[in-house]
């Protein structure tokens, strides 16, 4: 346990440490097997409102994405309750909508999903352009086999054949153009992946979160990498699952990073005891 001077950003971000893949995804289980219901419930109604406001036109997806951030903050507020050894309550998954937690959480989400984005569709781009050739000749083969003209599939040939070509020697520099910028979205998506969290448990302002986190993971970010390429797989075998899965893996996965938190940032002091286990 960490006294309360060990808890500055300074202190964070130089924590000695050792990342234990295994451990945490075994407490992560047992955090989640202690409330399995109220974390699948929570779940199902956080993808029903969001799915009802996608369906707004004009602003609803705007305001589903915003939402899908705090209902994500909303599994670290009740998991560090049980990480504590503290009786959690529903209500608990609601806390990033309370005033002093709605604007730091909406921010750390917004920054990060900038930082990331910006790099990740700009190589998404670049790939899609680089692939636009061996696309248009499927397409083209799909339209020569088939045995009654499609009118769609001519009408995107025939906006296909309209773009620029792309000359074959460029599409390995699109490739690796796109390889490269590819790399500092993935970088900076496993950087921070503490940075919501402190702003959670901690209650650190936006910029010393995200770069707390940085700090701190990019000292390791190799084995933090793999950390969270075992989380990907479980929810892509969740996914496989018919999707039913993914009701236990995508809670599970926050309860993971919750114990990791646990083990290298170690939780902030408190003098609060009531609800305990």
């Amino acid at each position: 346990m960490y006294s309360e001077s060990e808890h500055t950003p300074q202190a964070i971000a130089n924590r000695s440490y050792q990342v234990r893949i295994g451990q945490y995804l075994n407490e992560g289980w047992q955090i989640f097997s202690t409330q399995p219901a109220a974390y699948i419930g929570f779940l199902i109604l956080a993808t029903i409102i969001n799915g009802m406001l996608n369906n707004i036109p004009g602003a609803g997806p705007i305001v589903s994405t915003i939402l899908a951030g705090l209902f994500a903050a909303g599994y670290y507020f009740f998991s560090f309750r049980i990480a504590r050894n503290q009786r959690p309550e529903f209500s608990n998954f609601f806390n990033a909508f309370k005033n002093n937690y709605f604007l730091p959480i909406f921010l750390t989400n917004l920054i990060i999903g900038l930082i990331t984005n910006v790099f990740v569709i700009s190589a998404s781009i670049l790939f899609m352009i680089a692939g636009l050739p061996f696309f248009q000749s499927i397409l083209e083969q799909a339209a020569a086999e088939a045995t009654e003209p499609d009118a769609d599939l001519e009408q995107l040939l025939a906006l296909l054949e309209q773009l620029p070509s792309v000359p074959d020697a460029l599409t390995p520099v699109l490739i690796l153009a796109g390889a490269i910028l590819l790399l500092p979205g993935v970088y900076f998506g496993v950087a921070y992946m503490f940075a919501v969290p402190l702003v959670v448990e901690h209650r650190f302002d936006v910029w010393p979160a995200l770069e707390t986190s940085r700090r701190l993971v990019s000292r390791d970010w190799w084995s933090f990498f793999f950390l969270n390429v075992s989380i990907i797989f479980f929810n892509t075998l969740g996914f496989c699952l018919c999707c039913v899965g993914m009701l236990v893996t995508i809670p599970w996965s926050s309860c993971v990073i919750v114990a990791a938190y646990r083990d290298i940032i170690g939780l902030m002091p408190t003098t609060d005891n009531t609800n305990q286990f």
